[in-house]
């Protein structure tokens, strides 16, 4: 009898047992609900689990399905409506000269990234009445139109974008506004078009000194500078690319046919100079819309110790 009396009430401890963990399943969602599948809470709720994944696949398709463009980027797509709705766009091509010959889009610009400056950007009608016009760069994936970018707006270029993948993502999503065949060197735009204003012209680029003696003292050459337009040429002060070198000028306010003399000085004893031929550079501000600054370069190879 007492055997039967403690079996019982093991059995009843026991039942107590699992119905108080049914009922706490229950009220806490843990899942063991056994009337439900292994997906939902007995109120219907989805688990976490199964929410998160489908936070991911929205997150996935909205990658699929958009262009999740940075902040300096213009998708391909935004291009292509831009020139359909024939907006006043100028397209720049920043990749070799190959790479432009085999495709790129119609009516682009060329000027590579590792020539981008300020002279060759006015070369190409990109000077100082275009920084405010919209320009749209692209290369093959985007990495050297984001060099571009950045140069240009150091450069005060305000309403630039980069193509989001380049000609790559162009290529892939088959848009229109495509061609091939080289690069047209007489292709400029004609934003800068201005034969109102000053023009300035150097009669040469670059003077070679050759050789020279270490201690043979300061040497010196001229440049004729001409103001080619019909305004008064004005020019900025002078710098150098370097303490050795120094220049002046004749007169800084050049009238149209007119022409100064620009006087550079080189002092091969000045410092340390590297090895072989060096380069030096004389920056002339100017303001010519074209050229805002021009360059005279020098060279020279100094003997050391003689």
């Amino acid at each position: 009898m007492n055997n039967v009396n403690s079996t019982t009430g093991l059995l009843v401890v026991i039942i107590i047992v699992i119905l108080g963990l049914f009922f706490t399943g229950s009220m806490t969602g843990s899942g063991l609900c056994w009337a439900c599948d292994d997906n939902h809470n007995e109120s219907g709720m989805m688990s976490n689990h199964d929410h998160n994944e489908h936070d991911d696949n929205e997150h996935d398709d909205d990658d699929r399905h958009g262009d999740a463009v940075k902040s300096f980027e213009i998708a391909p797509g935004e291009v292509v409506e831009k020139i359909q709705n024939n907006k006043d766009v100028i397209l720049l091509d920043v990749r070799t000269p190959e790479e432009y010959a085999e495709i790129h889009l119609e009516n682009a610009l060329l000027l590579p990234v590792g020539e981008l400056s300020a002279n060759t950007l006015a070369n190409i009608g990109l000077g100082e009445d275009a920084k405010d016009k919209e320009i749209v760069i692209y290369c093959r994936s985007g990495a050297r139109s984001k060099q571009a970018y950045d140069v240009m707006r150091s450069l005060g270029y305000t309403n630039i974008t980069s193509v989001a993948g380049g000609m790559i993502h162009w290529q892939e999503d088959n848009y229109p506004f495509t061609e091939v065949g080289e690069y047209d060197v007489e292709k400029t735009t004609n934003i800068d078009a201005n034969d109102d204003g000053p023009k300035i012209s150097l009669d040469r680029a670059i003077h070679d000194f050759g050789e020279i003696q270490q201690s043979q003292g300061v040497v010196q050459t001229t440049f004729e500078v001409k103001n080619t337009g019909i305004e008064v040429l004005e020019i900025g002060e002078l710098s150098t690319s370097c303490g050795c070198t120094s220049a002046e000028i004749s007169n800084t306010s050049i009238n149209p046919n007119d022409t100064a003399t620009l006087t550079v000085y080189f002092d091969p004893d000045f410092h340390d100079e590297p090895l072989d031929k060096i380069t030096r550079t004389v920056f002339i501000p100017t303001n010519d819309p074209d050229q805002p600054e021009v360059e005279a370069k020098i060279k020279v190879d100094i003997l050391e110790g003689e």
